[in-house]
Order: structure tokens, then sequence, then C-alpha cells
């Protein structure tokens, strides 16, 4: 339990930060724009995409299929756990020169992470998967209540809330999706018109995040930042930015911090 005085506490302490957008619009590439050194949890197996990029760790995990038990879940949880002790990189195996003091972790994306979760729980918890063989060579596990769902959904909360815990900047990616309206089936999908998080289950992970960030991108162009709610999206935001930003992070807190020297000092005088 913490205790604090809400006047004491600042508007912007460290960046708490999802993204959504669809594939390829640049959430991975803006998320290494954050404060430096970063580590990536790369869980989409595209380390490529931000190949190159200064200042930036990536940890893949991946797990190798039926019948080999999953070990990425298990993995992110070990990896946890050293930098819950120590947040420097290179005392958690990291081939760094010398230390680096992690400032900024990413977790990309939020929907594979799952993914990775499910397989771990399908595979130790037999009373909540089926099994089904596939032409006697491939074996494959499903869910077979909603046991499993939740299984998933509590183990994923529970990396977040050891993440969020961290004293560094935390961002997620998220996949967006159509929103579906109320009379909407298989038959005969229906739309409203505006974006959704998918897997949809997902959205209520939001809550626990005060950045809240679009990224689009049009074919061929930079991608854009959108950061003011508009009818597609509800966006949300701690920060003093515009309404739509450039793809940098780092530019976009000092921007923030520019436009609010003193306010901290101000805060604790009264």
């Amino acid at each position: 339990m913490e205790l604090a005085k809400a006047v004491d506490i600042p508007p912007f302490d460290k960046l708490k930060l999802a993204l959504i957008g669809t594939e390829k619009s640049g959430k991975s590439r803006l998320a290494v724009t954050g404060r430096k050194p970063i580590l990536v949890c790369d869980f989409d197996q595209r380390r490529e995409s931000i190949a190159g990029t200064p200042g930036v760790y990536i940890a893949t995990f991946r797990d190798r299929g039926h019948p080999y038990q999953p070990e990425a879940f298990g993995e992110l949880l070990d990896l946890l756990t050293k930098l819950e002790t120590n947040l420097d990189l290179l005392k958690c195996g990291f081939d760094v020169l010398e230390g680096t003091i992690l400032k900024t972790i990413v977790l990309d994306s939020i929907s594979t992470l799952a993914q990775a979760a499910m397989s771990y729980a399908l595979y130790t918890t037999k009373e909540i998967r089926r099994e089904i063989n596939i032409g006697g060579k491939i074996t494959v596990q499903i869910p077979k209540s909603y046991d499993a769902w939740g299984a998933e959904m509590s183990m994923v909360t529970g990396v977040l809330f050891r993440v969020l815990a961290l004293p560094i900047d935390v961002i997620i990616t998220l996949h967006e999706t159509a929103e579906e309206s109320p009379d909407s089936s298989n038959e005969s999908p229906k739309f409203t018109g505006r974006i959704d998080v998918f897997p949809v289950r997902y959205k209520r992970l939001l809550k626990y995040f005060n950045e809240l960030w679009r990224v689009s991108r049009d074919t061929g162009t930079v991608p854009k930042v959108i950061i003011a709610p508009d009818w597609k999206f509800t966006t949300a935001t701690c920060l003093d930015l515009d309404g739509v930003e450039t793809p940098n992070i780092e530019a976009m807190i000092a921007k923030h911090i520019s436009r609010h020297k003193g306010d901290i000092i101000v805060s604790n005088k009264k």
C-alpha cells in the first residue's frame, strides 16, 4: 500500500502508455522512440522492424508448439523477477559493454502475449482444454470452458501489474479492429464505424493506463499519433500535447515538460 497526498503527485512522473493501431501502422517503431535504454519484450516475432535502433534491447519469446511444453510465458516471468531485483540490463543477462539501467519496457503485443499465456494454461491444466488430432500428425489444444479465458486474462493482468509496479516507463501495443454494432452476427456482420481493441476483452486493460494513443498511417506516409479523442476512438492523455503529434515519444515528453516547468515545485509549496 502506498499513501500520498494528491497535491504532491505530479500529473506525469512516468509514462503509462497503451498504443492502439492496425498491423504495420508503426506502433513498434513509435514505442522505441521512448526514453532509453528500452527493453522490448517481443512476442510478435518482429524484431527486424526495430533493428538498428540505438539504446534498444530486445527479448524475443516464442513457443515451439505441441508436443513441447510452452516456455515463452514462463521466460517472461523469469525476466520480470530479475528486473524486480535489479534494473541493470547487464545483470539481467544482456550482452552490453557496461551496466545499463532500464528506463522503458515495452510489451509488444498484448494479443500475442495473451496467446502465450493461453498456451501455457492449456498445456499445464487438462481440465480447461480439449485436444484435437489432425491427420494423425498434429495435435492442437483448444479451450474447453470459460475457465480457460479467465485463466488467460488473469495471467496477462498479473504480468501487467508487475510491469506497472516497476519504476520505469511502460508501453504496451494493442491491435485495433472495427467495432461491431449490437445487432451484428457472424452471418450478417454490421459495424458502427468506430474503432475497438482486438480482442475486445482486452479493452478492460486500458483503465490501467493514463495515456491511450492511436497510431494511424495512410499508405506510404509517416505515421501520425492521434492524441485528441474523435468520433472513431476515445483516446486519453495526462500530458499537455497537441491533438496530433509526430511519432517521437521523447520529443512529446519534452514538449509536455517544457510547457509545465515548475508545476511540481508549485504544488509542493501548497
